[in-house]
């Protein structure tokens, strides 16, 4: 089991709604997110919404387990998109994501916060290899949010 006790619970308002996100890293990409919708690039978003839980089966006995993407993106020709934000990329969650792809049809983005693809630390290494084995498989991946994103906005965060 992974120790992610560093990692600081954020409670913030986003678009007129209170929440508690999981890391700020999830506020982040919720400010992202609400600024999209206010634009009129997406109809609207959900974080962790219930009504988009999704059972995925795994293993030989087809056991089902569910799994709650981090944001829910509606498209205004009424498709949906699901975002899913990583600090730190496990292999179960690897694992998780591609059955995901596998028997969903909605399209996956994956969010790293910052992940240099030249690192020359092995664990950052070993979390880049199983992002690029996921990448035919889903949309797209945005490997540095923070540089390429949140620069950008930095003026909307409050932190």
């Amino acid at each position: 089991m992974n120790n992610f006790g560093h990692v600081k619970r954020v409670t913030q308002q986003v678009g007129g709604k209170t929440y508690t996100f999981r890391s700020l890293l999830e506020y982040r990409w919720s400010v992202y997110c609400e600024l999209r919708r206010q634009q009129g690039l997406i109809a609207d978003w959900w974080y962790e919404d219930p009504g988009s839980v999704l059972g995925i089966e795994r293993g030989y006995h087809l056991n089902i387990k569910e799994y709650h993407p981090d944001f829910t993106i509606l498209y205004h020709n009424g498709d949906f998109e699901y975002e899913e934000t990583k600090g730190y990329f496990p292999p179960k969650d690897y694992t998780t994501l591609k059955l995901m792809s596998e028997q969903y049809e909605n399209s996956m983005t994956l969010i790293f916060a910052s992940t240099p693809k030249n690192s020359k630390n092995s664990k950052t290494r070993a979390q880049i290899r199983r992002a690029e084995r996921l990448e035919p498989h889903i949309k797209r991946i945005i490997w540095n949010a923070n540089r390429d994103i949140f620069q950008k906005i930095k003026y909307l965060l409050d932190e």
